[in-house]
């Protein structure tokens, strides 16, 4: 005691506790200074809706007594100092009954890196961390730091501790992870190492590695000599043939297991690690005649809904009839009834009518009256999939984690994607079942794995992760910036959980007609986003097809570099920190001497033009840098045949009244209105007049009108829009979007006053999609896109992003699809002022040719082959400030206008950017 404050200290903290229950101070005692707010309850109980606060705490012997006001509800803290941390733990609760109690109550003052999973809030001088010591208790979900127990799991044998340490120096994460680790050690909690040291500084987590689908023994060597160009690990994506059985594909592994074992040695053999990709505990995940679903589903299966049989059914039932109301149940879904699995496709108030017998190949057989039928979890009921789950409180999940041990440590897996998740992820809660299988997993295996993936990630088990899980899955379509906002802070966003990011998933694309191929400036971007961040990037590949992106040697080139110079930690921490910059760019360039330099570079963007327009064909370029020969790329793009054209596809057309239909709006602030318009556009046809009016005091989510066509249209040869339109509004954007199955094409025009124009529509649009609110996912514009054009079935216009208070009223005349000619775009040239380049070749559509910072130019394929290298005749310039460029090319009706222009202008070397000199770090 210290007047009437409880201190608690040991040789780096003191933690101060009034004897009115409320939290006074936690003081560093090397610079005296106190990182918690005061004044906020030591404790808090809640019953119900009611939260009582620690009114008085009184110490006796080894332990704290604690009493919340006139509740009558009292807790015995037993309390143990260790010298760089202590020990918080619930001896006994009296009083009246509670639902639950926050053990640990800091609000804290530090505020510069917050890591909800691991509990912990630091900065360069200290950090604060409270530690879960079993699973009673749940750290982090409630605050940071804090730790709260509940009576379904037992508040009485809750156990917390709770870290306070200096973390001055040049390394105040890893004094935190020291810090954690001691815990770690005297606390009996997980420690997983590997070569005796702890996954969480294993040097082998920094190793990018190659996801590899479709290995064999046929293949492995193709697929290691593809490996060696860059990586440090092949993980193999499919290697099971279903799940959770985890046996052995008999398609990839003819002979088994032994033969698995084969492959991954001669990936050992070749100094490679073996990484292994499962899907946790997911239930059919692929195939669905896994042996725990035929010929007799386990009854252990997740089933959220139960009922009995009002009558026995034989095989030949298509209705089944319960004794229970059905009130409540969805109106389609799968069922299990003694092993066998049914779908029905309608329900009743009592029955399930329309059923599905021996869903799967589950054997189809008579059930008693009385049978206990029960309605099966979907836990990825999305892009068409049925997964089932394992019941989190049954012995299955235990036999999931021995399957997948037992071919970990027969393989001797080194590192691991822990895919799915989603079947723990719908069995709460989350705090306590999350990390179960990344746990089980862990526990069982003789050498701990290099581990990260989807959802895995709690507080529990972040003792046995290494790394954080990549940025979503790789992106198809606007994959540039999707890496600039996403991908490329991922390091920055894990490190505030002392884990190391993953600049991934990502993959080499090939050309489609819903996108480009990947091109080896996309793979720069990434890689110095993973040497900024220190962390390694994932890139999936096909074993089958390991060179269909034909400029790979270049990518790999890029990451065996990049991967290189991470290991030798070439450059310095301020050098790192600006390659690490949210929404920064930067290009690596080799000097004359063999070393690295760092540019900053400003990408594009790209740019549609066309050279029979005036408007479309000229642009200005801002140079922020010093006078230079840019690098470009100028990529051919279809003909495109005139609006009203009888070769396009007409869309939607007002000449029978208005063709769509209002279909919601974010908010009652919102209102729309469609009708027809007496107005008519320039060509004579009939439009329609929409209008919205954004009464809220904050700019506007969407509107949205939709038309449905009367069949899929396949608009492969007609991807671009054209439309007569005329705009009146003080700002905000109308969005026409064609949209599929799970896919769409978003195209934005400026509601601002413009008379009438025919626009076409192209390109599509990439990353202002995050900069508004939309009623889809990303993924819909960006990931599930493949077949956009392959099957279009709606037609949407969206208002969005209207300022307070502003009207717009858009008139939209004939909305076409217009036809494209595969016309090749001969000799385009770009001039500025006096200068001209001149390029004299020939490309077909999606052709491209690509001119870097020294001057030479090739001409590429659609998926990057070498068609010719090209030389430019004359030269451009760009001078510091503004620009203006024209694009021209030939002309005529053999040839086509259009083209995508993306030129890129860098800056001077980052100064001080190597951490050693020249020949010293040729030799670290």
């Amino acid at each position: 005691m210290r007047g009437d404050a409880i201190v608690l200290e040991n040789e780096v903290c003191r933690y101060e506790i009034g004897a009115d229950g409320k939290n006074r101070a936690v003081v560093a005692l090397a610079e005296g200074k106190d990182y918690i707010e005061p004044g906020q309850p030591f404790m808090l109980a809640g019953q119900g809706q009611k939260v009582f606060t620690a009114s008085k705490v009184e110490l006796g012997g080894d332990g704290l007594t604690v009493s919340f006001g006139s509740s009558g509800i009292q807790v015995r803290a037993r309390v143990e100092i260790r010298p760089r941390y202590l020990i918080l733990a619930i001896e006994k609760l009296g009083g009246p009954a509670v639902d639950w109690l926050q053990l640990c109550n800091l609000k804290v003052r530090i505020h510069k890196h917050v890591g909800g999973l691991v509990n912990a809030a630091w900065d360069e001088r200290f950090a604060m961390c409270a530690l879960a010591l079993n699973d009673r208790t749940d750290c982090g979900s409630h605050g940071v730091p804090t730790a709260r127990a509940y009576r379904e799991f037992g508040i009485e044998g809750a156990k917390v501790a709770i870290l306070a340490v200096p973390t001055g120096g040049p390394d105040p994460a890893g004094k935190l992870l020291d810090a954690i680790e001691i815990v770690e050690l005297e606390q009996g909690l997980p420690h997983p190492t590997i070569d005796g040291v702890w996954i969480k500084r294993a040097p082998q987590r920094f190793a990018s590695y190659l996801m590899i689908g479709g290995i064999s023994a046929k293949n492995v060597d193709q697929v290691i000599e593809f490996a060696k160009g860059g990586f440090g690990c092949v993980e193999l994506t499919t290697w099971n043939r279903s799940t959770p059985s985890y046996e052995p594909d008999p398609h990839q592994f003819p002979g088994g297991l032994a033969e698995l074992k084969q492959v991954t040695g001669k990936i050992h053999a070749a100094g490679l690690q073996v990484g292994m990709h499962c899907m946790q505990g997911m239930v059919g995940w692929g195939p669905k005649d896994d042996p725990y679903l035929v010929p007799k589903a386990d009854p252990r299966l997740l089933q959220d809904r139960r009922a009995a049989l009002a009558a026995a059914i034989d095989v030949k039932a298509t209705t089944i009839a319960v004794r229970e109301p059905l009130d409540g149940w969805p109106e389609q879904g799968d069922l299990y009834l003694e092993g066998e699995l049914i779908r029905y496709g309608k329900r009743t108030a009592s029955a399930f009518t329309e059923c599905q017998r021996g869903l799967y190949g589950t054997t189809v057989a008579a059930h008693p009256e009385g049978a206990k039928v029960g309605r099966l979890v979907n836990c990825f009921p999305i892009w068409g999939f049925t997964v089932y789950c394992p019941d989190i409180h049954s012995t299955m999940i235990d036999e999931i984690c021995d399957r997948i041990a037992r071919v970990f440590n027969e393989v001797g897996a080194d590192m691991s994607y822990f895919d799915g998740g989603e079947e723990v992820l719908v069995q709460p809660p989350y705090w306590r079942n999350q990390g179960r299988f990344a746990l089980g997993v862990q526990r069982r295996l003789k050498r701990p794995v290099i581990l990260e993936g989807n959802a895995l990630y709690t507080h529990l088990s972040w003792h046995v992760i290494s790394r954080g899980s990549p940025s979503y899955d790789p992106i198809y379509f606007g994959r540039r910036a999707y890496t600039l906002r996403f991908k490329g802070q991922n390091p920055a966003n894990w490190a505030n959980n002392l884990l190391t990011g993953d600049v991934g998933w990502f993959a080499p694309h090939t050309h489609s007609p819903a996108t480009d191929a990947v091109t080896p400036d996309e793979v720069m971007l990434l890689c110095l986003k993973a040497v900024g961040g220190k962390a390694p990037i994932s890139f999936h590949s096909d074993a089958n097809n390991l060179w269909a992106n034909k400029r790979m040697p270049e990518m790999l080139d890029i990451i065996r570099t990049c991967d290189e110079l991470k290991r030798r930690d070439y450059f310095t921490e301020q050098a790192c920190a600006e390659l690490a910059r949210p929404m920064a760019e930067h290009v690596l360039q080799r000097t004359a001497d063999g070393h690295w330099d760092i540019h900053p570079l400003q990408f594009g963007p790209p740019r549609v033009v066309d050279a029979s327009r005036t408007e479309a064909s000229a642009w200005v370029v801002k140079n922020p840098y010093g006078g230079q020969t840019p690098w470009l790329r100028i990529r051919a793009r279809t003909a495109l045949a005139p609006a009203g054209a009888k070769e396009n596809i007409v869309l939607a057309d007002s000449s029978g009244g208005v063709p769509f239909k209002p279909d919601g709006a974010a908010s009652a602030e919102l209102v729309q209105s469609v009708e027809p318009s007496p107005e008519k556009s320039p060509d004579g046809g009939a439009a329609f007049c929409y209008r919205a009016e954004n009464r809220g005091k904050t700019a506007s989510a969407w509107t949205r009108l939709t038309l449905s066509l009367p069949k899929p249209l396949d608009l492969t040869t007609h991807r671009r829009l054209g439309l007569w339109i005329r705009t009146e509004g003080p700002g905000g954007i109308l969005n026409v979007q064609l949209a599929g199955t799970d896919a769409r094409r978003d195209h934005y025009i400026p509601v601002t006053p413009r008379g009438w124009t025919c626009v076409v529509l192209d390109p599509p649009e990439e990353d202002r999609f995050f900069d508004y609110q939309w009623p889809y996912s990303f993924t819909d514009l960006m990931y599930t896109c493949r077949n956009i054009y392959a099957g279009v079935k709606q037609l949407h216009l969206y208002y969005n992003g209207l300022p307070p208070g502003a009207q717009a009223t858009c008139w939209i005349g004939r909305i076409e699809a217009l036809e494209e000619r595969p016309l090749p775009l001969s000799s385009p040239a770009l001039e500025s002022g006096a200068q001209k380049i001149v390029f004299p070749a020939a490309l077909k559509p999606d052709e491209y040719l690509e001119m870097d910072f020294a001057g030479r130019c090739r001409h590429f394929d659609p998926n990057g082959g070498l068609v010719a290298e090209v030389k430019p005749q004359g030269g451009l310039r760009l001078e510091p400030g503004e620009s203006q460029v024209r694009f021209s090319c030939a002309t005529g009706a053999a040839a086509s206008p259009r083209a995508e222009i993306t030129l890129s202008l860098r800056g001077e070397p980052l100064p001080n950017a190597r951490r050693s000199t020249p020949s010293e770090a040729h030799s670290r």
